[in-house]
């Protein structure tokens, strides 16, 4: 009982050298409850009003004569899909690279001479395509659509030249070449124009489980409660290890000064936490409290970690900036998981911050992957270094003494 007794004197003497820093408090508090909201409406408004783009205005030309560019004008502008990004329109070629340069076109596609024959008999004439710089995206956007056609085009022709060899190794009674090209052509040219009913549409947020205000905001609370380490610096200093020295020498267990700096860090970040992901969820409720518990406990191990590496307040700086910086972009907290590469989209179930975020998200009622074996993992070995390097520390410079 008496040690309970001394642990919790202990605990509110460790708890008060932290609390001096009040100003620095006051702030920390308003930053984990302003910035992560605000940061996090502003990334939905962002990704959910995208960026300006009116379309893109494609005028097609051929040599003079050449009814195509008007036949794809008509074919194309009653395409759905088509119409929705794109604006077709034939015109002569002077009169198209003037629109070109002038603005009024995004792109010019030049027709070689019988490109339609070269089409049907395979020889596949090359097409120009002619775009400004001053465009972009609209540019880019025109590249990816002319790649997409001629992926198009190259799978229409193979299932055309494959159903042709069929039939001349064994043609059917009663059915010439002439009847197979026209009705195979006209049955791809059919399920063309029908594609859309070949796929699935599915929507995909650019932030997976969570919506986008909910993952920024929770990503930013999770990188402030690890980036706050240097915080704690001051329980690792000399002048307070010295006094835990002392315990020591009385017969005072190194166990219980790195438990009271441990829990009182952990409280310090549950006044900040709570009322961050109350906010942020709307509503305060049990396993959003118990999660608030974990994150603490886990940033206040995390702090004694990165103090007692590095043996300086500046230099726990750096590192828990570093470390925390990248644990919050591989949790999709700068860009969105959605745009990460492949790689670090791989690499994102290494990262604290989305487990944090993942834990908090399945309090908030979200069907979130739960990684909380890694968390406890990582919690356990971090708990397990930096007491060891708290009882060295105690242990060289008593025997200095």
């Amino acid at each position: 009982m008496k040690s309970i007794r001394f642990f919790i004197k202990r605990l509110l003497w460790t708890l008060g050298k932290l609390c001096r820093q009040r100003s620095l408090l006051a702030g920390l508090a308003f930053l984990c409850l302003f910035l992560p909201l605000t940061l996090g409406t502003a990334a939905q408004q962002v990704l959910s009003k995208g960026v300006d783009f009116s379309g893109i205005h494609l005028v097609i030309t051929a040599p003079e004569g050449d009814a195509l560019p008007q036949l794809l004008e008509r074919y194309l502008g009653q395409m759905q899909d088509v119409r929705a990004y794109c604006t077709v329109e034939a015109m002569e070629e002077r009169a198209a690279l003037q629109a070109l340069e002038d603005g009024s076109a995004t792109a010019v596609l030049r027709l070689p001479p019988d490109f339609l024959q070269g089409i049907l008999d395979g020889t596949n004439p090359d097409v120009q395509v002619v775009v400004g710089g001053d465009q972009p995206l609209e540019s880019l956007l025109t590249l990816w659509v002319g790649q997409s056609l001629s992926d198009l085009l190259a799978a229409v022709q193979a299932g055309i030249y494959t159903v042709l060899e069929e039939y001349a190794s064994s043609p059917p009674a009663g059915l010439s070449r002439d009847q197979v090209v026209q009705s195979i052509n006209l049955k791809y040219v059919n399920w063309t124009l029908n594609r859309n009913s070949l796929f699935r549409i599915r929507e995909i947020s650019p932030s997976g489980v969570l919506p986008v205000k909910e993952h920024y905001a929770l990503c930013l609370l999770a990188y402030f409660s690890l980036a706050l380490a240097p915080l704690f610096a001051p329980l690792y200093r000399e002048d307070c290890l010295r006094f835990q020295r002392r315990l020591r020498a009385v017969g005072r267990s190194a166990f219980g000064g790195y438990a009271a700096s441990v829990l009182a860090s952990a409280l310090v970040l549950l006044f900040l936490l709570v009322p961050g992901l109350w906010v942020v969820a709307g509503r305060l409720s049990l396993p959003l409290l118990l999660t608030a518990l974990v994150w603490a406990l886990f940033g206040a191990v995390f702090g004694a970690f990165c103090c007692l590496l590095t043996g300086s307040t500046a230099g726990c700086g750096v590192l828990t900036f570093l470390l925390s910086l990248l644990w919050l972009t591989l949790a999709g907290g700068i860009l969105p998981p959605t745009l990460l590469p492949p790689v670090l989209q791989k690499l994102s179930v290494t990262s604290p911050v989305s487990w944090l975020m993942k834990l908090a998200g399945g309090a908030m009622g979200y069907d979130t992957d739960s990684h909380v074996l890694l968390l406890g993992a990582a919690l356990t070995v971090m708990a397990a270094v930096s007491l060891g390097l708290y009882c060295r520390h105690l242990g060289e410079r008593g025997s200095e003494e």
